[in-house]
C-alpha cells in the first residue's frame, strides 16, 4: 500500500528519475531536511513513510531507495513526478512526427525505409552498418 507525499525533487534527481523510468531500474534518491516538504508527490510505501517522518522530527535528510515496481507505480500516479515525466515523452513523440519527419520530406523518408529494408536479413534480423 502506497501513501501519497508532497516532497522536493530538484532538476538533477529528475533526470535520474527520467532515466530509471526509461530503463526500468531502481532508483536511489537523497532528500535534504529542507526537500521533505515541496510540490512534487511521490508515492511511498508505510516503511518510507516512517523513515522520512523520522528524519524530517530529527532535522536531518534521507535516503529513499525505489524499486523497479516502486518506479512503476509512481508512474500511475496521478499528479506525481514520475507521470508527468512521462506524460513530457509522450508530448515529444507528435512533435517528432509532426514537425521533424514532414521537414525531412518524402524522398529521404523513402531512402531510409529503403535502407532499412537492405538491412533485413533473411531470418528477420536488423544488422546495424
Amino acid at each position: 500500500m502506497y501513501t501519497n507525499l508532497k516532497v522536493n525533487i530538484s532538476v538533477r534527481q529528475k533526470e535520474k528519475l527520467k532515466r530509471a523510468v526509461e530503463t526500468g531500474t531502481q532508483l536511489f534518491l537523497h532528500l535534504s531536511h529542507s526537500d521533505l516538504a515541496g510540490e512534487h508527490t511521490i508515492a511511498l510505501p508505510q516503511s518510507q513513510l516512517n523513515k522520512l517522518s523520522k528524519a524530517k522530527e530529527a532535522g536531518k535528510g534521507v535516503n529513499i531507495k525505489m524499486s523497479k515496481t516502486q518506479v512503476r507505480h509512481n508512474m500511475k500516479v496521478h499528479g506525481g513526478i514520475l507521470s508527468i515525466l512521462g506524460g513530457l515523452a509522450s508530448q515529444a513523440i507528435p512533435f517528432i512526427t509532426g514537425t521533424v519527419l514532414s521537414a525531412l520530406g518524402v524522398a529521404a523518408l523513402s531512402s531510409l525505409a529503403s535502407t532499412g529494408v537492405q538491412n533485413l536479413t533473411g531470418n528477420g534480423l536488423y544488422i546495424k552498418k
